[in-house]
């Protein structure tokens, strides 16, 4: 199955073909403010309210086993002063790099936001092919409201079935390492492939890098070129000029289309 990058028809698309790169953004230059954004010491922070307040045990164990959830201690980059897993974590997420996708090259929301009112062009991939160093990729998913509370709490609970020490009890070093590991990739999961279901339709696959910037792609990872149902003659023109390359000779160029009778788009074969 393919992925798809909606583009305009301008210098920088062509020069994306040209030069086989692609761009990995940081959160902060994605169109959506809170996407790998939420603050996730603050949604620690409503966690540990809440099991502060159904904690009845004397010995207030839940409130010992969250605490220890953020008790790493890291060095701040900037100001030298120590912070928490949490805050180290968000610092971390700012840096990466995040390369959107779609698994749908067909929807009209997505041809009007991303290629210029239907004018511009969408880029199939696949992406078992795309071999751009990430370290994350996936499908998107879509919820209601952020998942660190419930995360945080399923968290406490899996931590105090190991760790008593009320009960003089000893695990070994490795179980800690294990829960630690995973505990650092289900927050980053969270904070990377969640987001607000409003967005659902843009059915989000998603790559991460450890930096932002351009990554280079094999001519051979694009597999098809679909054009938009305003997508100016000039246009057509300069994308089958660079398709001419031998390098993209396997590169399948369609269209899309109304479907008679609906508001959904379809696809036509328009050579290459």
């Amino acid at each position: 199955m393919l992925v798809y990058k909606y583009r305009n028809c301008a210098q920088r698309t062509w020069e994306l073909l040209l030069n086989r790169k692609l761009f990995f953004a940081t959160p902060a230059q994605l169109n959506d403010p809170l996407d790998s954004s939420i603050d996730i010491h603050a949604e620690y922070e409503r966690a540990k309210e809440l099991v502060h307040e159904s904690d009845n045990h004397p010995d207030r164990r839940k409130s010992f086993l969250i605490f220890l959830l953020n008790s790493h201690r890291f060095k701040d980059p900037a100001s030298g002063e120590p912070m928490g897993l949490n805050k180290a974590l968000q610092h971390f997420i700012q840096s990466l790099g995040i390369l959107s996708l779609s698994r749908n090259p067909t929807d009209a929301l997505l041809w009007s936001h991303y290629a210029e009112g239907h004018s511009g062009i969408c880029l199939g991939f696949d992406p078992d092919l795309l071999e751009l160093d990430t370290f994350i990729k996936g499908d998107v998913e879509y919820a209601a409201r952020p998942p660190y509370v419930d995360l945080f709490l399923k968290m406490t609970e899996e931590l105090g079935e190991f760790v008593r020490p009320w009960e003089q009890h000893k695990y070994p070093d490795e179980q800690g390492d294990k829960f630690y590991t995973a505990q650092l990739s289900r927050l980053m999961r969270a904070n990377l492939l969640v987001k607000s279901e409003k967005w659902k339709y843009e059915e989000e696959y998603r790559m991460i890098t450890s930096r932002p910037g351009h990554r280079a792609f094999s001519p051979k990872a694009l597999r098809e070129v679909i054009l938009g149902t305003r997508t100016h003659e000039l246009d057509r023109e300069t994308l089958a000029n660079i398709l001419r390359h031998p390098d993209y000779s396997h590169v399948k160029v369609r269209s899309v289309k109304q479907v008679p009778g609906t508001f959904e788009f379809g696809f036509v074969d328009s050579g290459g």
